[in-house]
């Protein structure tokens, strides 16, 4: 979301001569691609979008990295590679990481307690985009234009390994069967019915 929220302070510093123009070209590329993405999740599945996103947007901020280092060393660097870099990272964020998740909160909790669990996931995901946002000008003034890409692009890649080894597809699965799988992952090995009952218990 720091993307979003600074998308014009972005473009200018990557050198584009109407930043607002390409600010709003991002904004309403957003719009469309997560129309795209609400087709897309029934046909490749939620974990296999997730992981597109999170290698493309790894790559955007690491290619975004790369310009903003290039402009200030004097590499080449050219225009385009910026352009390319928000592009890239548009079409990763709103065709996965960021309508899915909203999807899979809904399907990995039982049904009584997903109302609460995902009020708490709702709530832990935008505190944690708030203190992105509100922290990203600092960062930038700290580690510099092309550090705080790079950092992005770190915890991209974190989140492209967390997806893929511990996130189950549950698309055309009951909650029981993603219950069973996380329990595999977890190498626990109660019954179902004590998952039930704790759930019960915990509502």
């Amino acid at each position: 979301n720091a993307i979003m929220m600074y998308s014009t302070a972005i473009c200018s510093q990557a050198g584009m001569s109407d930043p607002a123009v390409a600010a709003l070209g991002i904004m309403i590329a957003q719009v469309a691609l997560t129309g795209v993405a609400s087709a897309l999740v029934e046909l490749a599945g939620r974990k296999s979008l997730m992981q597109a996103s999170g290698a493309s947007m790894c790559l955007s901020h690491l290619a975004m990295a790369y310009y903003m280092a290039a402009a200030e060393r004097g590499w080449w660097g050219p225009s385009w590679l910026a352009l390319a870099s928000l592009g890239l990272f548009i079409v990763g964020f709103s065709t996965g990481m960021g309508p899915i998740p909203w999807v899979v909160v809904g399907e990995v909790f039982p049904g009584e307690v997903v109302g609460s669990a995902s009020a708490v996931a709702t709530a832990v995901m935008w505190t944690c985009s708030f203190v992105v946002c509100l922290g990203f000008p600092a960062l930038q003034a700290a580690l510099g234009r092309s550090g705080v890409f790079l950092l992005f692009g770190g915890f991209c890649f974190g989140c492209l390994g967390f997806v893929t080894t511990m996130v189950p597809e549950t698309k055309g699965r009951t909650v029981d069967e993603v219950l069973e799988l996380l329990r595999a992952k977890a190498g626990s090995s109660p019954k179902l019915s004590a998952t039930k009952a704790l759930a019960k218990e915990v509502a």
